[in-house]
């Protein structure tokens, strides 16, 4: 009840993504709580991603932004007890990511369009299977949010973070995936939104060819929390160079 408090009181004061908590006495006071309530709050606020509680000088609770990290996590959880396969998760993906590239065929944002090349750029240069699968993740991030469409952006990207938690086959080269990102990003700069969606499936299928080649015990994988939830943060990445 308390963190529900503190999140309509932080959009009625529309605090913002960096914005400091008031110290841990006067939240006690507002909310008419005590310090093991308001803690335990914080608690699922920052495991919730709405706020980051720092220690030591200069820290404490700020508020912060939520990412494609818990929508993964907790929808991992969830999937797990419903026993949702890898399969599960492409088709999935196999529905929205089209409809993601046609939305971003639309918009025509060149600004999206620029960081979408140049991502596919050092995906094409990258020669280590890590590299590759880094950018191929970031790839598809990047097409999410160029959609402009928060659901899209948190979802898309949440599933393809989940599905390379189960894939361990490691992208290749030589799938076919390189040449089907270039014709994507080409519809896409012409604005032509329904090659741009066929687009998107072509390179949804040869990233995921192999994993349906041979290999359905992949395909038959149980999505598992733990696989999820351990891999590293995919955040709002903006310095490139931390990744290759």
């Amino acid at each position: 009840m308390t963190a529900r408090r503190m999140m309509r009181e932080a959009v009625a004061r529309r605090l913002v993504p960096g914005d400091r908590l008031a110290s841990e006495p006067t939240l006690m006071s507002y909310f008419d709580v005590s310090r093991g309530s308001l803690r335990e709050t914080l608690r699922v606020l920052s495991y919730l991603g709405a706020i980051d509680v720092r220690s030591g000088p200069g820290g404490g609770a700020r508020i912060a932004r939520p990412g494609p990290r818990v929508v993964g996590s907790a929808l991992a959880i969830a999937l797990q007890f419903r026993g949702t396969t890898l399969r599960g998760l492409l088709e999935a993906r196999a529905v929205l990511e089209p409809v993601a590239a046609r939305l971003v065929a639309q918009r025509g944002d060149t600004s999206d369009l620029a960081m979408l090349r140049a991502c596919h750029d050092r995906l094409a240069a990258s020669s280590t299977a890590a590299h590759r699968q880094r950018e191929r993740l970031e790839f598809h991030r990047l097409l999410a949010a160029a959609t402009g469409n928060d659901v899209l952006e948190l979802v898309l990207t949440a599933l393809a973070w989940m599905g390379d938690a189960l894939d361990r086959t490691g992208p290749g080269p030589g799938d076919g995936s390189d040449e089907a990102r270039g014709a994507l990003l080409a519809a896409i700069g012409a604005g032509d939104a329904a090659g741009a969606a066929g687009h998107a499936a072509t390179v949804l299928a040869a990233t995921t060819g192999r994993l349906r080649d041979g290999a359905a015990r992949a395909l038959d994988e149980r999505v598992l929390w733990p696989d999820v939830d351990e891999l590293p943060d995919i955040e709002d990445r903006k310095d490139v160079a931390t990744w290759t």
